[in-house]
């Protein structure tokens, strides 16, 4: 882990709890990012059975891909419960296979081992303390011939704030080249 990288689970939760009935609407950013991400899906030939959204938020996510992936059982699975409500009330009744709720940790998935086709995780990989640990998890769940696809903020991400306020206020991200050393 690159140094100050320090999450406190409890605190990131408590405050993703607060935050869970605004949160869809103030996330352009990873909204942006995630239609990126499902557009190179168009690339990859891919027929997952199950679909994981680790780190889901309110699923917003989640229900493109079960649009997407219409047969597959879809998994909506965040760490706090109020995030996974929020998006409960978008979940239409009419829709065939909505996405299943899953209040769990990214370092600990309830998931039993290579049983899911496409693990998915649009900016959540930052918010673990041990990133390894959740990547090792996600090798563990998903399937022979599976995918993983996610996205995350870089060591750059808020540079200027860091300097403004000092390191030990702001996070730091880890480094893709770090990220690629803990996939091999």
């Amino acid at each position: 882990r690159p140094p100050g990288y320090a999450i406190d689970a409890r605190t990131a939760r408590r405050r993703f709890e607060r935050a869970a009935n605004s949160y869809a609407q103030a996330s352009r950013l990873e909204a942006e990012i995630g239609a990126r991400m499902l557009e190179r899906l168009d690339y990859v030939k891919l027929a997952p059975r199950r679909v994981l959204d680790a780190g889901s938020g309110p699923a917003r996510d989640a229900r493109a891909l079960a649009k997407r992936y219409r047969k597959a059982d879809v998994l909506a699975l965040d760490f706090s419960q109020a995030m996974l409500h929020a998006g409960r009330p978008r979940w239409r009744f009419f829709e065939r296979r909505p996405p299943k709720p899953v209040c769990a940790d990214l370092l600990r998935l309830p998931l039993a081992p290579a049983t899911i086709g496409l693990v998915w995780s649009n900016m959540a990989l930052h918010w673990v303390a041990d990133p390894l640990a959740a990547l090792r998890e996600f090798h563990r769940v998903l399937a022979v011939e599976g995918l993983l696809m996610f996205s995350t903020l870089g060591p750059d991400t808020l540079a200027e704030l860091r300097s403004a306020a000092g390191a030990a206020r702001v996070h730091s991200f880890a480094d893709m080249h770090d990220l690629g050393d803990m996939l091999v």
